[in-house]
């Protein structure tokens, strides 16, 4: 496994394959969206989730994501020479998913079968996943068994907290969207805090929290990497999601 990078370079490189997977995703024909669209803007959730795999795991690595949807990041993570395996909900979904994967298993993570995988695996990943399922901390201790011992749990979590929720419950309004920190589909909300719990109830340290700050019609990269360095000092304020990476304790 190729020592990973760190600093500028690491952004960088992180930035390089996001865009590199989009272009790649168009030439395929495949899905330009999945669950969400993959952006690839600097400093933004995608590009950080891509930066805190990429600072734990290099080319050879292998990686199980779970919700991998159509497999629209798992190409970022195959563009830098990982192999990665996922689990999905959608039938049609992990279909377009194995198309990137080495194989998809089709499923609730709920119920997910440690010995049905085919790890040990360097990195488990979960994008913007756990806040879909009913107990985060039960899947995170199954899982714990097929992540080698010097492994990095990475995931990506809505803010609940940010400031932009806060006026709204604040003004007395909570209304769920289509998607977004307050999706329809969620079932599980996290702070700054929360997210924080949830590692330690699962078994895992947390090595870095970092918020995704995206500020609208921002897309200049010294621009963003300031949103993100401001934003960032205080993250459970005005983070939109956290993208924390931990370690098996």
């Amino acid at each position: 496994m190729t020592a990973p990078r760190s600093g500028a370079d690491l952004d960088e490189r992180a930035l390089e394959l996001v865009r590199a997977a989009n272009r790649a995703g168009a030439a395929a024909g495949a899905d330009p969206a999945g669950y969400v669209a993959l952006q690839d803007i600097a400093y933004r959730g995608h590009h950080l989730l891509a930066r805190a795999v990429l600072a734990r795991a290099g080319a050879g690595a292998t990686v199980l994501e779970g919700g991998v949807s159509s497999g629209y990041f798992a190409r970022v993570l195959t563009e830098a020479g990982m192999t990665v395996d996922g689990f999905e909900l959608d039938p049609v979904a992990a279909a377009r998913a194995r198309t990137v994967c080495r194989e998809v298993w089709v499923g609730d993570l709920q119920q997910i079968d440690p010995a049905t995988l085919n790890g040990p695996y360097d990195v488990l990943l979960f994008g913007d996943t756990l806040e879909h399922v009913p107990d985060p901390v039960a899947v995170l201790r199954r899982l714990r068994r097929v992540l080698t011992d010097d492994g990095a749990l990475v995931v990506s979590l809505p803010n609940f907290a940010n400031w932009a929720v806060r006026l709204q419950v604040l003004a007395g309004r909570f209304r769920y969207s289509d998607r977004g920190i307050l999706d329809r589909t969620h079932l599980r909300f996290f702070t700054e805090r929360l997210a924080r719990e949830l590692f330690d109830e699962a078994g895992y340290r947390v090595d870095s929290l970092v918020g995704a700050i995206p500020v609208p019609l921002v897309t200049q990269p010294a621009l963003c990497r300031l949103a993100h360095r401001a934003g960032n000092l205080r993250p459970s304020l005005f983070a939109y999601n956290f993208i924390v990476t931990g370690s098996p304790v």
